[in-house]
């Protein structure tokens, strides 16, 4: 909670170091999982937010379209644009729903 805290409030790499020790205490709790990753891309550690979806993926969160749009941030901090667009699509299609 603290570490999402200092996140929203501009203080990145300060949540990150709260988070790190959440995901050590927690290792398979997903919300602190995917809190991490977003302060981690905010923080410019594109590699170490790829690495914590990849955890994320293990977890078998990949029914939840919000992974996407994480990985999709990360990879575009990363330099990988083409993989960033193919993955927000993803997103984009699992946000709408089967039907569309």
């Amino acid at each position: 909670m603290l570490g999402y805290v200092y996140g929203c409030h501009g203080q990145a790499k300060r949540g990150a170091a709260y988070l790190l020790i959440a995901a050590q205490l927690s290792p398979n709790d997903i919300g602190v999982l995917r809190t991490l990753s977003h302060l981690l891309t905010l923080d410019g550690e594109a590699d170490k937010a790829l690495n914590t979806i990849s955890r994320l993926e293990t977890l078998d969160d990949t029914h939840n379209p919000a992974l996407y749009l994480l990985k999709s941030r990360a990879l575009l901090a990363a330099g990988r644009q083409d993989e960033a667009r193919q993955t927000f699509d993803r997103f984009l299609k699992l946000r709408a729903g089967p039907d569309e």
